[in-house]
C-alpha cells in the first residue's frame, strides 16, 4: 500500500486547482485513474477552507491515505474546530453557492470533521477504491437514456 501523501496550499484562489491537480496526480502514481468523485470532493473542501476555514495569513493542507478499503482524504485548515459546520442542505435555487458540503455528503461514503492541534480542523471523506452499486447503476441508467 503507498504511503500517505500530503501538501500544504497558500491562501490564494489558485490553490484550489493546485490541490485538485495535487489529488490526480498522487491517485494516478497510486494506480488509480478514475478520480473524478476525488478530485471534486479535494476542489470544493479546498474552496470551503480558503473562504470559511482559514485565515489570510493560513493556507490548507490535502492529505491522502491508501487504506485496504479505499482512500482517505482529509483538508486540514486553521479554522476554530468549535464553530461548527453547516449541514448538508439543498441551497437556495437561486443561490450560486452553498451547494460544496451536498457535493461531499453525495460523492463520499463517509465524511466528517476532527479537531486539529495545535488549532483548527480536518474535514475528512473516505472512497471506496471500487466503485459503488448506486454510482454504477446511475452510469448504466445515463447510459440507456
Amino acid at each position: 500500500m503507498p504511503e500517505a501523501t500530503q501538501r500544504f496550499f497558500d491562501h490564494r484562489p489558485e490553490s484550489v486547482k493546485a490541490a485538485r491537480d495535487f489529488t490526480a496526480r498522487t491517485l494516478r502514481d497510486w494506480g488509480l485513474d478514475d478520480t473524478g468523485d476525488v478530485r471534486l470532493v479535494v476542489s470544493e473542501l479546498a474552496t470551503n477552507a480558503l473562504a470559511h476555514g482559514s485565515d489570510r495569513d493560513h493556507g490548507f493542507l490535502v492529505r491522502l491515505e491508501a487504506q485496504t478499503d479505499g482512500i482517505r482524504l482529509e483538508v486540514h485548515d486553521s479554522r476554530d474546530p468549535r464553530q461548527p459546520l453547516s449541514e448538508p442542505t439543498g441551497p437556495d435555487p437561486a443561490s450560486e453557492t452553498g451547494r460544496g458540503l451536498v457535493i461531499v455528503d453525495v460523492l463520499s461514503t463517509l465524511w466528517g470533521v476532527d479537531p486539529r492541534q495545535p488549532r483548527g480542523k480536518i474535514v475528512w471523506s473516505h472512497f471506496p477504491t471500487a466503485p459503488s452499486a448506486t454510482i454504477t447503476r446511475a452510469v448504466e441508467g445515463a447510459r440507456t437514456c
